[in-house]
């Protein structure tokens, strides 16, 4: 897998877990939608600074967009905090041992109780 379809891939993938449309993450990042249109579809290879401001928008590192799934690994998803209402963001992870959802906040907690 190059890293155009790792980009477009993770970029799809993150945009629709927030259940944004590609005009809403492309006002936000101050891009054209047919841009992002065009990045999804590994037409256009995306600047490093476009993908950070990508990643900005949806809560994510740009690192986050570029890593490569593994197969123990699932995705990193930014979402809505639950305290927040919307304000703010809580990445969710999901565990390779069970398939849980947790925050990465409450791991750190768990790893600081042990």
């Amino acid at each position: 897998m190059d890293i155009r379809e790792v980009l477009a891939r993770n970029l799809r993938k993150c945009r629709q877990a927030q259940h944004l449309s590609q005009e809403e993450l492309a006002h936000r990042a101050e891009i054209d939608r047919t841009y992002i249109s065009s990045i999804e579809r590994r037409v256009y290879a995306a600047s490093i600074d476009v993908v950070d401001r990508l990643a900005r928008e949806l809560g994510l590192e740009a690192a986050d967009l570029l890593r490569k799934p593994t197969r123990t690994a699932r995705a990193v998803v930014a979402t809505p905090s639950a305290t927040d209402e919307g304000a703010g963001t809580r990445r969710m992870v999901r565990s390779s041992k069970d398939g849980a959802k947790t925050s990465t906040k409450s791991r750190t907690r768990k790893i600081r109780a042990e």
